[in-house]
């Protein structure tokens, strides 16, 4: 009509939601964000806009996420187990929350520290090392070997560390050292099982 205008906006498509997906809408007057969920098909109001389609997110058994809110806090998703909840294993991610990436070391030697993950694997692993050391008599050893090793408490991880791979390898590096300059070649050689079980039980 002669005294009405278009909407900044302009024409908005309906967006089809399920179970799977949701959709973060922002309110263009106040600036707010807001998550719908509701099934449903959703026609963006006066002074709203879409700004994503977001699909649900859903754990293994075996997997954990860690989302951090507008505040900083952390919040630990669970796929299962005693501290996995049905809101854990599946869920949308919050506005103004995000997922928490963790970059850790890669390599037999953990030199490049580029490995990013978001979605943590809580089952028993292993990853191979390799470093230098020195007998007592001088002799230049690369020592190879398989470290197996689990999470147990993911926050106490988070907060302990933030390359976890990166320094398991340099904490057993640095006893690995320590123990092998103690003994010459032939001890090394004749003792190597004893020596491992040291590394393992002092540190």
């Amino acid at each position: 009509g002669g005294l009405e205008q278009t909407l900044d906006e302009g024409k908005q498509k309906g967006i089809t939601m399920d179970d799977d997906h949701s959709v973060l809408v922002r309110d263009t007057k106040t600036g707010q964000l807001r998550l719908v969920t509701e099934k449903q098909m959703f026609i963006p109001g006066p002074h709203e806009k879409v700004e994503e389609v977001r699909e649900l997110v859903r754990l293994a058994e075996h997997e954990a996420m860690i989302i951090k809110d507008k505040d900083s806090n952390f919040d630990f998703k669970y796929g299962s187990g005693e501290k996995g909840t049905s809101e854990s294993r599946s869920f949308f991610l919050p506005p103004y929350a995000e997922v928490v990436s963790l970059r850790w070391s890669r390599g037999p030697r953990r030199e490049v520290r580029d490995l990013l993950i978001d979605r943590i694997d809580c089952r028993a692993q292993f990853m191979a090392f390799e470093f230098n050391s020195r007998t007592k008599d001088n002799v230049d050893l690369v020592i190879e070997g398989v470290l197996f090793w689990e999470i147990a408490d993911l926050p106490l991880m988070v907060r302990t560390t933030g390359d976890m791979t990166g320094d398991i390898c340099q904490h057993t590096r640095s006893q690995f050292i320590r123990h092998v300059a103690r003994v010459d070649l032939k001890e090394f050689m004749e003792d190597i099982n004893s020596i491992s079980s040291k590394v393992h039980s002092e540190d």
